[in-house]
């Protein structure tokens, strides 16, 4: 029991204890991934933080108001959810520079798109708004103004005040990164632009750009609109589509040719608005609100073009920017033969050898793994074995998380979806031919348990800091690529966030400038030291990044001794790890009378052979009962005595 406390570095404003040391660790932690060579590091081995850049930090205040854009745009007092708060690169890089993230553990950053945005939509989810999270794209090879600066970070270089200067510090944000150990990921779109063109609703050749119609059209199911027209509003940066053709940026020739300043290169079939749940194909062919779907089909006359545009503009980010990672949005409201292309395309650019560093996970928003993992296959399977995608976000991991404990107060659910997610990842659901780097899509599926889309912060009004901290410990301990989302580590709080309804309002700023000291406070916080130490253990122990999963014990609905349970082990031919999370407000045991948790596993029977668990860690402090292993013939099994509302992770030998 002693050696397993001394290990223990999780401090609890929550349970009154504060570890002295807990942040000397944390440094020493950090110090560990300083200077580290990202390139070498598999990405199962990776911690992502994923941050809605204009939400971060406001580290140069020059760049709120771009010149020549609508000053009303932007919010000064950072609360206006719909314009825009003044995030940068810069905010960042402070942060980068700080050492803030390497003390979370984390280890590649992914950022929402950079690119230069339509900066204001008459039409969108809930009404007007900017477009400060960056999926409007209006420019895919120039960089927001918004995000950048005039001046290198350490003041030494002046950026010149067009494309070039805007890319060279994105490059050089991305070279800060991997100075300090961090990956960076790019959030990027090919489903669509955005308002780009309008639709002349009532013929009379211009843009009335008051009126709604003129910005959404109802669904055609059948032909297209004829009237769209580009267009031409510079203050809200509403303007045609580039690239134009070949460009040359930062020295290189980049042969983009143009495809997607032609009309003719998008769908232009009016908007559906439940298009986010369907799963008949008319999400794949319509706009969403007043965004400008990509026309994708396979047989459409530009289909080649299309797809060596995005190869050309994103190997450019990857080749020349030194981007090491691509999260896809919108994955299933484009036609399944162009990820395919895209991404047999991309690879085949890039050579081997840059190919199997990169990583490609796509988001498919839908909860059934077979939807989802789909995009992990090609449809030539199995004559093709080879990925598709590398992987996707985990919605269903993520649904059967929220269940199990994003709830109020003290409440908490059901852990049996949760099982089912763990156990749909050994399914056929997911490509197992491994990719380039070795790692196949159940290794690098990402985990996660809030974003910034209708899914919204865990903690929301009436969930308690406890629980975010489990669900976390959920994310890190399970098999895949964890990812955090912003804030998160410092229990930020959505007060307008409901558990019944899908909204955007924890879309706030974390790091606010009338709060200069938020991101000392947050390194203090109870989360941040939890958070901290589950990600130290998580590059300690090799099971917990590489190993396989199997369930062990899911709570059950006749008896109240184990409410609340959910254990499962992370295992490899050597080493077991066994993590147990108690939801319920009482104690709880992984076990009923005459049934205790067997420690057994498929391909390695025995997760212990001497009968020994360790204590390597628990939430809160304190708490869990050493457990001894007992013996049914050959079976090892165990009953281990949970604390409140508490995790606790032991080692198997």
């Amino acid at each position: 029991m002693k050696r397993g406390l001394d290990r223990l570095i999780l401090a609890g404003l929550l349970n009154g204890i504060r570890l002295v040391w807990a942040a000397l660790l944390i440094v020493a932690a950090g110090n560990v991934l300083r200077g580290q060579d990202t390139s070498s590091r598999p990405w199962s081995d990776d911690v992502i933080y994923f941050v809605l850049t204009d939400r971060f930090a406001d580290g140069d205040a020059s760049n709120n108001i771009p010149e020549g854009s609508d000053p009303k745009l932007y919010d000064p007092r950072q609360l206006d959810i719909v314009k825009y708060h003044g995030g940068d690169l810069r905010g960042l890089e402070k942060a980068i520079a700080a050492g803030y993230f390497e003390k979370l553990g984390v280890t590649a950053i992914w950022i929402t798109p950079p690119v230069k945005n339509v900066w204001y939509s008459l039409a969108d989810l809930g009404g007007p708004k900017t477009g400060y999270h960056g999926y409007w794209t209006q420019n895919f090879l120039d960089i927001d103004p918004h995000l950048v600066s005039r001046k290198s970070f350490n003041g030494a270089v002046e950026y010149p005040d067009s494309r070039d200067g805007r890319m060279q510090h994105y490059k050089d944000f991305v070279a800060l990164a991997h100075k300090h150990g961090l990956k960076v990921i790019q959030d990027v779109v090919c489903n669509h632009a955005g308002p780009v063109f309008y639709y002349d609703a009532n013929g009379n050749g211009r843009h009335d750009r008051d009126e709604l119609s003129e910005w959404q059209q109802p669904f055609r199911k059948d032909g297209y609109y004829a009237n769209a027209r580009w267009m031409n509003i510079p203050e809200w940066n509403a303007l045609q589509t580039q690239p134009a053709g070949p460009e040359t940026i930062l020295g290189r020739q980049v042969a983009t040719s143009g495809i997607l300043q032609k009309l003719e290169a998008y769908g232009r079939k009016g908007m559906s608005g439940d298009s986010l749940g369907r799963r008949d194909g008319e999400e794949v062919v319509c706009d969403f609100f007043s965004l400008r779907d990509i026309w994708t089909d396979p047989n459409g006359e530009h289909f080649d073009a299309v797809v060596n545009e995005f190869v050309e503009i994103y190997r450019f980010y990857i080749e020349t920017v030194g981007v090491d990672g691509l999260r896809i949005d919108t994955v299933k409201h484009v036609h399944r033969e162009f990820w395919e292309a895209f991404t047999e395309r991309l690879r085949g650019a890039l050579g081997p050898e840059r190919a199997k560093r990169l990583l490609m996970f796509g988001e498919v928003y839908d909860g059934s793994p077979e939807v989802a993992g789909r995009y992990t296959y090609r449809q030539q399977w199995p004559e093709r074995k080879d990925p598709s995608l590398d992987s996707v976000l985990s919605f269903d991991f993520c649904f059967a998380a929220r269940q199990f404990l994003r709830h109020s107060n003290d409440e908490f659910g059901s852990p049996l979806n949760l099982e089912a997610a763990l156990k749909n990842s050994y399914g056929p659901h997911y490509n197992p031919t491994p990719g380039l780097d070795g790692l196949n899509a159940r290794q690098k599926m990402v985990n996660f348990v809030e974003n910034h889309d209708g899914l919204n912060r865990f903690r929301a009004w009436k969930v308690n800091e406890r629980s975010n901290i489990l669900a976390n410990a959920l994310v890190l301990f399970s098999e895949g690529i964890p990812c955090l989302y912003y804030g998160t580590e410092a229990a930020l709080l959505d007060l307008d966030g409901k558990l019944t309804a899908d909204t955007e309002t924890g879309r706030m700023t974390f790091l606010r400038t009338d709060e200069p000291a938020r991101m000392q406070s947050a390194v203090e916080s109870a989360t941040f030291s939890a958070i901290a130490h589950f990600t130290k253990l998580r590059r300690e122990l090799p099971a917990l990044s590489r190993g396989a999963t199997v369930p062990l014990w899911v709570d059950s609905a006749d008896t109240p001794k184990d409410d609340g349970i959910f254990a499962f082990a992370r295992y490899t031919t050597t080493d077991a790890v066994l993590v147990v999370v108690n939801a319920s407000k009482a104690s709880s045991v992984t076990g009923m009378p005459g049934a205790p948790m067997q420690l057994v596993a498929p391909k390695r029977p025995l997760l212990t052979k001497s009968g020994v668990l360790k204590l390597e860690a628990v939430y809160p402090a304190g708490g869990a009962v050493i457990p001894e292993v007992k013996w049914s013939g050959r079976t090892p099994h165990v009953e281990i005595t949970m604390p409140p509302r508490s995790v606790a992770v032991f080692s198997a030998n």
